[in-house]
């Protein structure tokens, strides 16, 4: 039947998917007639992308508690204050006239350290601070167990820098360990008062966090390639080379896996790591044609994937023969980005150092989650909306395990705390230590559908929708139309998804302005 624009009768509201109100003309057919056409807006049916989203209130701040103790006992001379950072190379006190200066490090400072110390982690732990630090210069330090002369060379440097009389030994209580970058809470004693040994200095929130890299499955191998300060890691980054083989992060788990410790190839064995490999091939962009089925086993398919991945690295290798060496990949958390390398690019290195260590910022946004939902798995990456509407990407580090309903509510659906690591906060944040968040998902989706302007729709009196279709466009630019039967679908962004048997991309239809 063939109708003109002006047989729009009245407008209606109905109801629409995640809430949202459809504007949309009504016609009754058994009354409408042609009419002289007049002069109206049109649109084109169009192929697009469709998504409406589920939001979720979240917290991002700094969940992490540290309570740093005085390594001596004594009288607080100085003391850091609160809101300021503390970082490796920070001095948090003076107890009797003497810094207390922070390193990064899990092991606690509990013995003088000499060239003649018996070989321990902590003194590879004070190595690797003062390579970070800047205080081996020449690149002599070998990143060990063991304290040489090289290593009391860094450290007078590193005294002396103090405004102390460097003698190349470390002090008891000349350093307190901290596992990573902090930001002052709150002191636990004021400057003039008396502190025990393990006494608490003060309190802070953990700002970042270490995840060192080392090598592993070569013998002092040497080292080339080292990804620079500051990158971004994602599965696929080659962190560096170990004798021209790379070792790649994948982001996942540490606890299911930390990293490759046996050869891959054909002869392998089944196992998740081959899954691993498998799965960091493909996002690579190694599977060529799609071939590989990612499953425990090591087959054909794999082994072209791999000699193409070397390939790409300028290592020559065999499909067929084709081997991956131990230290190939580590499994880190996400969010992360490589930090200052502690060996040098292209040195040859003692037992199996630290080479980089990855940081993150230990900002996370915690919320809960309803029991079941399969959008919130763990290593799920997930839309960040700030209160001045900019985005960002958060990464689910951690699902708990004990299910509550917080409202009380008799058949409330429990629900579960999650907690997602943040790539990057806008600036504008920095000095908040906790801030409101939302986090967006994707909860219906519609990919490639035929979609219209809301308001094309027409609601029909007998039921349904349907589509006011231009037949023809007049000199006055008029136009003369049709109706078309449609079915309406999702709803987003001012646009609704259409399908029906005549409609098909690139149709002109009525669009009331």
């Amino acid at each position: 039947m063939k109708k003109s624009a002006t047989a729009v009768a009245a407008v209606v509201v109905l109801g629409a998917a995640a809430g949202a109100t459809l504007w949309v003309r009504h016609h009754n057919t058994s009354t409408a007639s042609p009419t002289v056409a007049k002069r109206t807006a049109t649109a084109k049916v169009a192929t697009q992308d469709l998504a409406i989203y589920s939001t979720t209130t979240a917290t991002l701040g700094y969940t992490t508690s540290v309570t740093v103790a005085s390594p001596v006992a004594g009288t607080v001379t100085s003391l850091i204050g609160t809101g300021k950072p503390i970082g490796p190379g920070t001095v948090v006190a003076s107890i009797d006239g003497a810094p207390v200066v922070a390193m990064i490090g899990d092991v606690p400072s509990y013995r003088a350290l000499s060239t003649t110390s018996s070989d321990g982690i902590d003194i590879r732990q004070l190595e690797q601070n003062l390579v970070r630090l800047g205080f081996d210069p020449t690149g002599a330090i070998t990143v060990d167990n063991h304290f040489d002369t090289a290593t009391a060379n860094a450290v007078t440097l590193w005294e002396t820098s103090l405004g102390l009389t460097g003698d190349g030994k470390v002090s008891q209580g000349e350093i307190v360990y901290v596992p990573g970058e902090l930001l002052v809470d709150s002191t636990s004693v004021n400057v003039g008062g008396a502190v025990g040994s393990g006494s608490a200095l003060l309190t802070g929130r953990q700002t970042a966090r270490d995840y060192p890299i080392s090598t592993t499955g070569f013998t002092s191998p040497r080292i080339s390639g080292i990804a620079a300060e500051g990158t971004a890691v994602t599965t696929g980054t080659v962190l560096f080379r170990q004798n021209g083989y790379p070792v790649v992060a994948i982001e996942g788990d540490p606890s299911t896996l930390p990293a490759l410790t046996r050869t891959l190839s054909a002869t392998a064995s089944d196992g998740i790591d081959v899954k691993m490999l498998e799965t960091m091939l493909h996002v690579g962009g190694f599977d060529k044609g799609a071939a590989l089925t990612i499953d425990d086993h090591f087959d054909t398919n794999t082994g072209k994937a791999v000699a193409a991945w070397w390939k790409s690295l300028g290592i020559t290798a065999d499909a067929a023969t084709v081997s991956v060496p131990p230290g190939s990949f580590v499994v880190v958390p996400g969010g992360l980005y490589a930090g200052k390398a502690l060996v040098a690019d292209g040195g040859a290195t003692v037992g199996n150092p630290v080479v980089l260590p990855l940081t993150t910022a230990s900002r996370q946004i915690t919320t809960t989650a309803p029991v079941g939902d399969t959008t919130f798995t763990l290593g799920a990456h997930i839309e960040v909306l700030y209160p001045d509407n900019t985005t960002g990407t958060g990464t689910i580090v951690n699902v708990g395990t004990v299910a509550s309903n917080a409202s009380n509510t008799p058949g409330a659906t429990p629900t579960v705390p999650i907690t997602l690591d943040v790539d990057k906060v806008p600036a504008t944040y920095d000095s908040f230590v906790q801030i409101p968040v939302t986090l967006r998902v994707v909860s219906q989706e519609q990919k490639g559908a035929l979609v219209v302007p809301v308001s094309a729709l027409v609601a029909l009196a007998e039921g349904g929708f349907a589509l006011e279709v231009v037949d023809s466009t007049n000199a006055d630019h008029t136009v003369v139309s049709h109706l078309i039967a449609v079915t309406a679908g999702i709803y987003a962004n001012g646009f609704v998804s259409v399908t029906g048997d005549q409609v098909k991309d690139g149709l002109t239809v009525v669009v009331p302005a």
